[in-house]
C-alpha cells in the first residue's frame, strides 16, 4: 500500500451546528484518505524534442510526473512505462524508466525501416487504472522520400448533405511541392469498407482533378471516405468526408450533476461524431408534447450550453435541425423531484459563491467540501432552509481545477461541480536568443529567465529543446494547459484550446467546466471503499489473467495453463483455481496480444478453452487505435516548402525499390484467395504442413523440443502467436497476399527463438512495407528493470555523418533561485527556422512554458 497524506485546509464549520461536530465530514475525510492511499492520483506530462520523425531517429523525451496538486510524485512511484504504438494499437517499442524527484528523461530509438504512419507515444505509472488517464502524444513517422506523393484536397461543401452532390478537389504534388500533372489516379468512394463507387481519373496540366460524388441517403454507420491511389496501389491516401449522416454522440452535463424539478438549470453538453471529432450542432429541446422549450447551439466545435426549467417530471429531448446530425435526437437526463440544484454564480480572487436550492424547499443539514485530487482544501457543515448562497474563501484554494461537493447529513452525495480557481499565478518563462540568424557551425548563447506574475525570480526544473520548426506541431498541448486544466477530465481541453488562444477566457472556461467531470472520481466508490478488497482489485489492472473452461463453458479447477511470449518464446506456467481463474502476477503490464495460451485438464489429456481478461495494456491498445483513427481523419498531409527542399537535399532521398520475397506469385495467390473458403488451404498450397497441438508445423521443421511453438503467425506486421485458430477468424476475401518461410533470417525479423516457420498475412487494407522493422544494433543499458537513459550529446557524437533536425536537448535543467540560466547552441547543416522550447515546473508547483525562434541560413 502506498502512503498518502490527506490535507484538510481552511476548514470552516457552519454556525447553525454545535461545536461538537456530528456531521459527515470526518467520515468522508477518512474514506478519502484510505481510498487514495490505494488509488493515488498521478499525472504524466510528456514533452518530446519533435512531433515528426524519420525511421532510425531517436525520440528524446522528458516526463514530468506529479501528484494531483502538481507536486513531484512520491518516491514510492518510481516506474514509468513508456510505449510506442502503431495506428492499430500494436506495441512497437516498450521500456520502463525510473522516476526520480517526479521526473525522468528518456529516449526510444526508432527502427530504421519502421513503416510510415501515425504513432502514439504513451506513458503511465502503476497509479493509472484507465486509458483516459494516461499520457498520449501523437507522432508522425515518415522516411520522407523525395518522390512520395501528397494529395492536397478540399471539399466544395465541407459537410456533405445526404442525397446531394458534392465535389472533392485534388491537387497532386510530390513531397517537394512539385506538381504531378497528367498523372493517373485511382479512387474509391466508400462507406467504411463498403465500396459505393470506384474509377480512374487523371490530373490536368496544373495537377488538378475534380471528383464529383453524391452522398447516399443512408449510411451503414461507418465513416465516408475517398481512397486515392496510384495505378500500382503503392501509394494511398484516405480523405475523410464529413457528412450529415455521421452518427453523433451528445453528452449532457447538468450543472451540479442533476436536473431539479421546478428549478432553472444550466446544462453543458459536448457534441462529437462517432469517431471522436468535435462538431457544431444546433437544434431545439422539446417536451413530451413536442413543444420547443429551449434553443440549442454550440459555442465552439464540440461544446455548448443551454438552460431549461422543468416544471414537472416531463421527459425532454434534444432534436437536431442543422446539417450535422439532422433529425437525430438525444434524451436529456430525467429531473429529480427531491434533489439539490448547485450553481456557481461567482468565482473571483476573494470568494467562490454558489447557490443551493432544494427541490422540496425544506430545511436540510448538509456538508460541503472543496477538493483537489486527494486533498480537502475547505469544508463546512451547515443548514439550508430550502435555498441559500454560500461564499467560500478563495485564499487557500489551489490555482487549478477543484471540485465543490455537497453531501447530505448521512454522507450521501447530493451535488458536485468543478471550477477553476484562477489565482493569477504564473510561471513566466522568457527565452532570449542572442541572435536571430546563424550559419552552419556558428554558436549562439541563449538566456532563460523564470519569474512569477510580479516579475520576481523563481527556481524550477525545466526541459530545453532546440529543433527544426517544420518538425513540430504548433498546436501541441502546453504543460500548463495540461496540468492545470486538461489532465484527468472527461472532456478534452482541445475543444477550447484554440478558442482560448493561450489566455483564460472566463466565460468559455465556465462552459467547459460545466460540460465536464473528473475521470474515475466517484464519491460512491470512495464512500463504499474497503481496504480488504483493494489489493485484488488493483492487482488485476495490469497482470495477465483469465478463466479456463471446457467446451460447454464449465469453469475448470486445477487446469494446467501454459503461456508463451510471442516475441521471445519464453514459457510461463500456472494452474487455475476452483473458479477456473488463473493469473501470472509476475507479468505486469503485458498485453494479452503478446502471448499465446494453452490449457489442459490436470492429467494433460484434454484441451480446454482459455479466455483472457482484458488488462490495462489491452484497454490502452484499444484506446490508442481509436484515437489514431480520429487523428488520421483530422490530419492534413502537407508538402515541404520549395526552399526547405532545395536547401536540404540530403534530408530527402528517393524511395528504394522493395525486394519482393520469393514465394508463390501474388497474382496466383489472389486468384486462389478470391475463391477459397479457408486461408489454411491457401497456406498449404504455398508450403505443405501438418497441425500439431493446434499449431502449424511445416515439413522438415519438426523437432523434439517440448512445447515447440509452431509457425509464427503475423497479420499486417502484428504478431498473433502460433495458435492456428487465429487464422480461422480471417476471411480470405480480406487478404491481399501471404508470405511463408522457414528461413531462419526471415523468422528472426520477429523472433530469434522460433525455428519452425513464419506466416505473414497481408490484408488488402494494410499499408505496410515488405520488410518488418529490424532491431537496432545499438545496445541500451539497464539497471535491473529500468532502462538507463542515453545522453543526447553521446548519441549525436556517435553519428558523425547524421544530419540532425534536433540541435540540442537538455531534459533536466535545474534553475536556481536567481531564475537565470544560460546555454549555448551550435547551428547544424539543416537550413531552416528553429524553435527554442522551454517547459517545466517551478519549485512551488507552477507549470510554465516559453518559446523563441531563430533561423539557420546559408
Amino acid at each position: 500500500m502506498k502512503t498518502l497524506t490527506l490535507f484538510v485546509i481552511g476548514v470552516w464549520i457552519g454556525m447553525a451546528l454545535s461545536a461538537q461536530n456530528q456531521g459527515p465530514i470526518p467520515k468522508i475525510s477518512q474514506q478519502m484518505a484510505e481510498y487514495f492511499s490505494y488509488n493515488p492520483i498521478e499525472k504524466v506530462y510528456l514533452t518530446t524534442d519533435k512531433s515528426r520523425y524519420k525511421p532510425g531517429e531517436t525520440i528524446w523525451f522528458r516526463a514530468f510526473v506529479t501528484t494531483g496538486n502538481n507536486m513531484p510524485a512520491p518516491k514510492e512511484s518510481n516506474e514509468l512505462f513508456v510505449k510506442l504504438y502503431d495506428n492499430k494499437g500494436a506495441t512497437v517499442l516498450t521500456e520502463v524508466f525510473k522516476i526520480e524527484n517526479g521526473c525522468t528523461p528518456g529516449d526510444l530509438s526508432l527502427p530504421k525501416d519502421l513503416a510510415k504512419g501515425n504513432y502514439s507515444l504513451v506513458a503511465y505509472t502503476l497509479a493509472h487504472n484507465s486509458p483516459e488517464d494516461i499520457s498520449l502524444t501523437l507522432l508522425q513517422i515518415s522516411p520522407e522520400y523525395s518522390d512520395y506523393w501528397i494529395a492536397e484536397v478540399k471539399l466544395k461543401d465541407s459537410i456533405s448533405t445526404p442525397g446531394q452532390k458534392n465535389e472533392l478537389f485534388v491537387i497532386l504534388h510530390d513531397i517537394s511541392g512539385d506538381i504531378l500533372k497528367n498523372t493517373p489516379l485511382r479512387y474509391q468512394f466508400m462507406n467504411g469498407t463498403e465500396v459505393i463507387e470506384k474509377g480512374k481519373i487523371k490530373t490536368d496540366d496544373k495537377a488538378k482533378a475534380t471528383l464529383p460524388f453524391t452522398m447516399p441517403a443512408k449510411s451503414n454507420g461507418e465513416p465516408f471516405i475517398f481512397e486515392l491511389s496510384d495505378n500500382k496501389e503503392e501509394w494511398k491516401q484516405e480523405v475523410f468526408l464529413p457528412s450529415g449522416l455521421d452518427p453523433l454522440v451528445i453528452k449532457f452535463f447538468p450543472e451540479g450533476g442533476s436536473l431539479i424539478t421546478g428549478t432553472p438549470s444550466k446544462i453543458g453538453f459536448t457534441a462529437f461524431n462517432n469517431w471522436g471529432i468535435p462538431v457544431d450542432v444546433e437544434g431545439s429541446v422539446i417536451d413530451q408534447d413536442e413543444k420547443p422549450v429551449s434553443m440549442v447551439k454550440t459555442f465552439t466545435k464540440g461544446l455548448g450550453l443551454f438552460t431549461v426549467a422543468n416544471a414537472g417530471k416531463q421527459k425532454y429531448k434534444l432534436v437536431l435541425s442543422g446539417i450535422n446530425g439532422l433529425n437525430q435526437s438525444f434524451e436529456l437526463p430525467e429531473p429529480n423531484s427531491d434533489g439539490l440544484a448547485l450553481s456557481v454564480v461567482k468565482n473571483d480572487a476573494e470568494f467562490i459563491s454558489a447557490n443551493l436550492i432544494f427541490a422540496d424547499k425544506q430545511k436540510h443539514s448538509i456538508a460541503l467540501l472543496v477538493t483537489q485530487g486527494s486533498n480537502i482544501y475547505w469544508a463546512a457543515d451547515m443548514e439550508i432552509n430550502g435555498l441559500g448562497r454560500i461564499k467560500i474563501p478563495a485564499e487557500n484554494i489551489p490555482h487549478v481545477i477543484n471540485q465543490l461537493s455537497v453531501f447530505s447529513n448521512e454522507g450521501q452525495i447530493l451535488a458536485q461541480r468543478i471550477f477553476f480557481a484562477d489565482k493569477k499565478q504564473e510561471l513566466k518563462v522568457a527565452v532570449l536568443p542572442a541572435q536571430s540568424k546563424l550559419k552552419a557551425g556558428e554558436n549562439m548563447k541563449i538566456k532563460i529567465s523564470l519569474s512569477d506574475e510580479s516579475g520576481l525570480p523563481l527556481s524550477g526544473n525545466m526541459s530545453i529543446l532546440v529543433s527544426d520548426q517544420s518538425r513540430n506541431d504548433a498546436d501541441k498541448t502546453r504543460i500548463d494547459e495540461y496540468l492545470l486544466m486538461g489532465a484527468g477530465l472527461e472532456t478534452p481541453f482541445s475543444v477550447i484550446s484554440e478558442a482560448m488562444k493561450g489566455k483564460v477566457n472566463t466565460a468559455l472556461m465556465d462552459v467547459y467546466l460545466i460540460a465536464n467531470r473528473i475521470n474515475n472520481f466517484d464519491w460512491i466508490k470512495i464512500n463504499q471503499f474497503k481496504a480488504e478488497n483493494a489489493s485484488a482489485t488493483n492487482a488485476g489492472r495490469n497482470i495477465i489473467s483469465g478463466i479456463i473452461t471446457d467446451k460447454n463453458g464449465n469453469k475448470m479447477n486445477k487446469a494446467k495453463v501454459s503461456l508463451v511470449n510471442n516475441k521471445n518464446m519464453q514459457l510461463h506456467t500456472t494452474t487455475s483455481n476452483a473458479d477456473g481463474r488463473f493469473n501470472f502476477p509476475n507479468l505486469n503490464t503485458g498485453s494479452t496480444d503478446d502471448y499465446s495460451a494453452k490449457a489442459t485438464d490436470p492429467e494433460g489429456k484434454r484441451e480446454l478453452k482459455v479466455i483472457f481478461n482484458k488488462n490495462l495494456d489491452d484497454h490502452i491498445s484499444d484506446f490508442v487505435a481509436k484515437n489514431a483513427r480520429k487523428y488520421s481523419f483530422l490530419k492534413n498531409e502537407k508538402f515541404t516548402s520549395e526552399n526547405y527542399f532545395k536547401n536540404n537535399p540530403d534530408l530527402f532521398v528517393k524511395e528504394p525499390k522493395p525486394n519482393k520475397p520469393n514465394t508463390v506469385a501474388y497474382e496466383n495467390q489472389r486468384k486462389m484467395l478470391s475463391t477459397a473458403t479457408s486461408l489454411l488451404d491457401v497456406i498449404k498450397s504455398i508450403r505443405p504442413y501438418r497441425i500439431t497441438n493446434n499449431q502449424i508445423v511445416f515439413a522438415g521443421s519438426e523437432n523434439s523440443i517440448n512445447f515447440q511453438g509452431g509457425a509464427l503467425i503475423v497479420l499486417d506486421g502484428q504478431q498473433l502467436g502460433t495458435d492456428v485458430s487465429v487464422i480461422n477468424s480471417i476471411s480470405p476475401n480480406d487478404v491481399d497476399h501471404i508470405f511463408v518461410s522457414t528461413n531462419a533470417m526471415e523468422i528472426q525479423r520477429y523472433t530469434g527463438l522460433n525455428s519452425v516457420g513464419l506466416i505473414e498475412i497481408f490484408t488488402k487494407k494494410a499499408q505496410l512495407p515488405v520488410s518488418v522493422p529490424k532491431t537496432e544494433t545499438k545496445v541500451n543499458k539497464y539497471d535491473g528493470l529500468f532502462r538507463i537513459p542515453n545522453e543526447f550529446q553521446d548519441v549525436e557524437a556517435s553519428q558523425k555523418n547524421k544530419i540532425s533536425t534536433t540541435l540540442l536537448w537538455i531534459p533536466n535543467q535545474k534553475v536556481n533561485e536567481t531564475g537565470q540560466f544560460e546555454f549555448t547552441v551550435t547551428a547544424g547543416k539543416v537550413i531552416s527556422d528553429f524553435v527554442i522550447d522551454v517547459q517545466g515546473i517551478s519549485e512551488d508547483g507552477r507549470p510554465g512554458t516559453g518559446k523563441a525562434e531563430f533561423s539557420v541560413v546559408k
